[in-house]
C-alpha cells in the first residue's frame, strides 16, 4: 500500500518508503544542570517527573541524563512496544534508559508521535525489540532504525498531526470531566454520610435527625443457595470479575450452568458487595434475578431502602468496617464485624432524596465515561485508516 485509506482531499500521490533511521537520529547529548527532568508515560507522553510523584534519583551534575530539545521524541526502551513514547515540550533531561530521537529535516515529530501509538507500529516495535520475555524486551536505536516506514510530504504530516492533536485535546477534556465527576461524587458521598450536607423536604423544612443502628439491623445478609447441578433453572451468574471496581456497574455475566460450585441467589434490586478483597470496592445493585459467587454478599435493606443501601456500602464508614482484618490469608470482609458496626441512616423521605441525587450523578458519570471511550475508539479508527498499516 502506497497511501493510507483516509486522506485529506488536497493530498495525493504515494508516501515515500523509508526506514525509521532515515527520519530520526539518535541524540545522545548529555544533560546539563538546571534542566527539568521528564519521564515518558504510556498514556500521557512526556511529563515532568516531579508531577507524578517519582523521586528524582539521577542528578544532572553526574552527566548520566540525556538532553532533549523541544520537538524531540523520547521513548522507554523497555516499554516502547506498549506506547511509552512522547514529545519534549521544552528543553529537558530524561533517563539514560531512554532513547532520544531528533527529527531530521522534513520530519514532523508530532506526526510520528501519533503514528507510533498505532496498533501496527506497536506490533513492529515489539517485533524489533530484543529479549526472550515481555519484561526483558528492549528496543535499541539500531533496531528501531531498521523499522520500515512510509513517509508523507511535510505539509501532509503537519495537517495530520494538527487534526490528531485537536482530537487529543477533545479526549483530554472528556477525561478531565469524567475524573472531575468521579472525584466530586466521592466528596458528595463523604459529606452526605457524615451529615455535613442535608436535604430538606418539599416545604423547605429540615428532615428528622438520623438514627443509629448496627448494620445487621439495617440490612440483612441473604443466603439463598443455588446449586446449578441440581436446579433445573439456569440463571445469569455474576462473578467478582463481572463487577466494575468503584463504579457500581455490571460488566457481564455467565450462564450459571457453566459454574459448577454452589452459588447464592439474588433478586433484582438486591445489593451485591464483594467481600473478597473489599478494598477493591466492588458493589452492584442487581439488575435481574440471578446467582452470584459465594465471595459476594447479597444484601437487602430492612430499615433502609435498597436504593439507599447501595450508596451506604460505598460510604467510608462502611468501607472502614469492611476492611477490618478477618484473620484469613486473603483479605475478606467479616460479617460478624460488619453486622455489628454502627451506621447512621435518615428517614425514608431523605433516603429517597439522597439515593435519587446520587443515582442522577452516577448517570452523568456513566455518560461522561461513555463519551470518553467513544472518542478513544474513534481515534483508534482514525489511526488505523490515516496511516499506512
Amino acid at each position: 500500500m502506497d497511501a493510507p485509506k483516509l486522506r485529506f482531499p488536497e493530498f495525493s500521490g504515494s508516501w515515500k518508503p523509508a526506514k525509521a533511521g532515515e527520519a530520526f537520529k539518535n541524540n545522545r547529548t548529555r544533560g546539563r544542570e538546571g534542566l527539568p527532568i521528564y519521564s515518558v508515560t504510556m498514556d500521557r507522553g512526556m511529563v515532568r517527573r516531579d508531577s507524578i510523584g517519582r523521586e528524582i534519583e539521577a542528578d544532572a551534575a553526574d552527566g548520566a541524563n540525556l538532553r532533549a530539545q523541544p520537538g524531540d521524541l523520547a521513548y522507554n526502551m523497555m516499554r516502547m512496544w506498549q506506547g511509552a513514547v512522547g514529545r519534549a515540550p521544552e528543553e529537558c533531561m530524561v533517563s539514560p534508559a531512554y532513547v532520544v530521537l531528533s527529527p531530521k529535516p522534513g520530519v514532523a515529530s508530532d506526526f510520528f508521535e501519533h503514528w507510533f501509538r498505532s496498533k501496527r507500529m506497536l506490533y513492529l516495535f515489539r517485533a524489533y525489540s530484543q529479549g526472550l520475555t515481555s519484561d526483558r524486551l528492549r528496543l535499541y536505536f539500531d533496531d528501531f532504525a531498521q523499522i520500515p516506514l512510509r513517509i508523507p510530504a511535510p505539509d501532509e504530516q503537519e495537517k495530520i498531526a494538527a487534526f490528531l492533536s485537536a482530537l487529543d485535546d477533545r479526549i483530554a477534556q472528556l477525561r478531565a470531566r469524567y475524573e472531575w465527576l468521579t472525584k466530586y461524587k466521592k466528596g458528595v458521598v463523604r459529606k452526605l454520610f457524615a451529615q455535613d450536607v442535608r436535604f430538606k423536604d418539599a416545604a423547605g423544612c429540615e428532615f428528622p435527625d438520623w438514627q443509629e443502628s448496627s448494620f445487621g439491623e439495617v440490612a440483612e445478609l441473604r443466603n439463598w443457595k443455588y446449586d446449578p447441578d441440581t436446579s433445573a433453572e439456569a440463571l445469569r451468574c455474576v462473578e467478582l470479575e463481572h463487577v466494575s471496581q468503584e463504579t457500581g456497574r455490571l460488566l457481564g455475566y455467565v450462564d450459571s450452568k457453566l459454574q459448577r460450585s454452589v452459588k447464592n441467589r439474588f433478586a433484582a434490586g438486591d445489593v451485591l458487595f464483594g467481600k473478597l478483597r473489599p478494598y477493591l470496592r466492588k458493589y452492584l445493585k442487581a439488575p435481574f434475578d440471578g446467582a452470584c459467587s459465594t465471595e459476594i454478599w447479597v444484601l437487602n435493606g430492612k430499615k433502609v431502602t435498597n436504593d439507599f443501601l447501595f450508596y451506604l456500602v460505598q460510604s467510608e464508614s462502611f468501607m472502614t468496617t469492611a476492611q477490618v482484618s478477618s484473620g484469613s490469608k486473603m483479605p475478606r470482609a467479616d460479617w460478624g464485624v460488619v453486622s455489628s458496626g454502627e451506621v447512621a441512616y435518615p428517614c425514608p423521605e431523605e433516603q429517597a432524596k439522597i439515593a435519587g441525587f446520587l443515582f442522577a450523578l452516577d448517570a452523568q458519570i456513566a455518560c461522561a465515561e461513555s463519551q470518553l471511550e467513544s472518542a478513544k475508539r474513534y481515534k483508534q479508527g482514525i489511526l488505523r485508516n490515516m496511516f499506512i498499516q
